[in-house]
């Protein structure tokens, strides 16, 4: 069982989330050898970059038994539950109603 870390970077462009990029420590089975612009190795981490794969509105995941899988967005991390499906989606809100939440 692969027990590395492995992270994935993310950007919303046009209301469309966009894989840009990806960094792991171990090359091993189902592991690209030649994604993205730039393939390179900083502080033991394999990094590909300049992927800007277009993945759409949503992104549906799945985590495992025994997996820690984390989102990190604007400075906060959010943990997920082992053994859950998870779906992100980008929706459009106005201003308003982002403020209103968190005022609640």
């Amino acid at each position: 069982m692969e027990k590395q870390e492995w992270e994935e970077m993310f950007r919303l462009k046009d209301e469309t989330i966009q894989l840009t990029g990806t960094r792991f420590q171990t090359f091993g089975a189902g592991v690209p050898n030649d994604t993205g612009d730039r393939t390179f190795i900083k502080d033991g981490w394999v990094y590909m970059t300049g992927i800007d794969q277009n993945i759409g509105p949503s992104l549906s995941l799945r985590t495992g038994e025994k997996t820690n899988h984390r989102i990190q967005f604007g400075g906060r991390q959010l943990t997920l539950e082992a053994n859950r499906a998870y779906k992100l989606s980008v929706v459009r809100q106005s201003w308003l109603s982002v403020i209103f939440e968190k005022l609640r």
